[in-house]
């Protein structure tokens, strides 16, 4: 079942492929153990993967349901240990905030969770709008939202 936050990104997907800024592609839902939900390429050669979580509790935890199971956390460090661009997106409610791998590493030191409030505010962006698509990767990916 796709969610809101996963329609956005396969949204997000498509236009940045008209715009020739990335490919991003959704991981069959059937497929299981994958190592993210969206996988891709930008346009110089660099690798994407992509986890979206909707998870509305304050904190997102790590290697345990509901939030980063241990393969998805596993995979995402593996990744961005080889230069991939590994991203969180978690959604509440209708903001989402997009961090790295090396941010959500960071934030979790000596913790079993992501803490929903220490992400900074200038990483989350509203799930509404005509751009809220492009908006969950700006900070990311070279797109301008204007």
């Amino acid at each position: 079942m796709v969610n809101d936050l996963e329609r956005l990104i396969r949204k997000a997907g498509r236009e940045l492929m008209d715009y020739q800024v990335a490919r991003i592609f959704k991981v069959p839902e059937e497929m299981t153990q994958t190592p993210c939900d969206f996988f891709g390429y930008t346009v110089d050669g660099r690798a994407i993967m992509i986890e979206a979580k909707m998870v509305n509790r304050p904190s997102l935890p790590i290697r345990k349901s509901p939030g980063l199971s241990v393969h998805q956390w596993n995979e995402l460090e593996d990744a961005n240990r080889a230069n991939v661009i590994a991203l969180i997106c978690w959604a509440r409610g209708n903001v989402c905030k997009t961090i790295t791998m090396d941010m959500a590493i960071e934030l979790s030191r000596d913790r079993r969770s992501l803490p929903w409030a220490k992400i900074e505010k200038r990483f989350s962006r509203s799930m509404e709008g005509p751009k809220a698509h492009l908006a969950l990767l700006d900070q990311w990916l070279p797109i301008s939202c204007s």
